[in-house]
């Protein structure tokens, strides 16, 4: 078992927002070895805003004068980890159990393992169409919003697993609709692998483990809060986008077809070909001029004026959570 410590905590890192990451990490919090982090904390995004930390390193090391000797070469990788303990350390409340954290977003990805040697990874993937959808009805997402952003998404993953094939022992990729169809196995197969004893885990409380921030609830309100819903008859979070007509399925197929594929998701309705490719390819000019304009609006409002949040979620630029 592995010593618990605020040195190896978990992290869930979700495809997109409307992923499950929420659901996991509930599933996780029924384990009594694991803890919440420093609260209202409901989301780290440390990965997200990395930038500047890496521009931190990067600064400080090169103010370092040659003069005072020789710098072993992992003294970077030493400085990241470092970094890292300390951000692990203000989210930890409850040393004596191991951490859980998470953040719908793989952005920066690559870096988890400068940031975070010791820890353990669960990447949480869900079918591209039910996060479009979820976001459409949550977020005012257009669906090729919603393909082109996990499309991107899923990408990086796919990239995160070629480069750090040889750390598969710390990192683990499961899919939400396995969660949601096979709750008993898939949390097993993630305690084991996040060497958390099984024996002491309550799957009859995973198993009536109520949801919350379902789209599939609160669209009704026309809001989509936190309070937990016990789950009926009515919930079913993997068919949502089954609604879809034939040219949503065919649009989504052209943007994310080729990683839902990856993933084990079967595409429903015509792969594009080439000889079809024109009027999507005529679509994607279209959205891409829109999105163009929307930000050109933006910076213009800049130039005017700090933007509010509302004028930014509706041009579409800013990740709602």
């Amino acid at each position: 078992m592995v010593q618990i410590t605020p040195s190896n905590p978990i992290f869930i890192h979700g495809i997109l927002p409307r992923s499950g990451t929420n659901f996991l990490w509930e599933l996780l919090l029924l384990h009594p070895h694991c803890a919440p982090p420093r609260q209202p904390v409901r989301e780290d995004l440390f990965l997200d805003h990395s930038d500047h930390l890496v521009r931190f390193a990067d600064e400080v090391r090169a103010a370092w004068d040659p003069m005072w000797g020789d710098f072993e070469k992992d003294l970077p990788a030493l400085m990241y980890a470092g970094l890292g303990t300390g951000l692990v350390s203000f989210l930890t409340v409850d040393p004596e159990r191991r951490l859980v954290t998470k953040s719908p977003s793989v952005r920066n990805l690559e870096r988890f393992f400068e940031f975070f040697p010791a820890a353990r990874l669960v990447i949480l993937v869900r079918d591209g169409r039910s996060v479009a959808q979820s976001s459409m009805t949550t977020f005012g997402w257009d669906l090729d919003r919603g393909g082109r952003e996990w499309a991107a998404a899923a990408d990086t993953i796919v990239a995160f697993q070629a480069a750090h094939a040889h750390r598969t022992m710390q990192w683990l990729l499961v899919r939400y609709e396995d969660l949601v169809d096979n709750l008993d196995q898939q949390m097993t197969q993630v305690l084991e692998f996040l060497r958390l004893d099984v024996s002491l885990y309550d799957f009859s409380a995973a198993r009536d483990l109520p949801v919350r921030g379902s789209s599939s609830f609160g669209s009704a309100d026309q809001v989509v809060h936190w309070e937990p819903v016990r789950k009926d008859t009515t919930f079913s979070p993997k068919d949502r986008w089954r609604s879809w007509d034939v040219a949503a399925m065919e649009r989504f197929n052209w943007l994310a077809g080729r990683q839902l594929q990856y993933f084990g998701y079967e595409p429903v309705g015509v792969m594009p070909s080439r000889s079809g490719a024109l009027p999507h390819r005529l679509r994607d000019w279209r959205w891409q001029g829109r999105r163009a304009f929307r930000l050109g609006t933006y910076r213009l409002r800049l130039r005017l004026g700090p933007p509010t949040r509302p004028l930014r979620r509706r041009l579409g630029l800013v990740r709602d959570a």
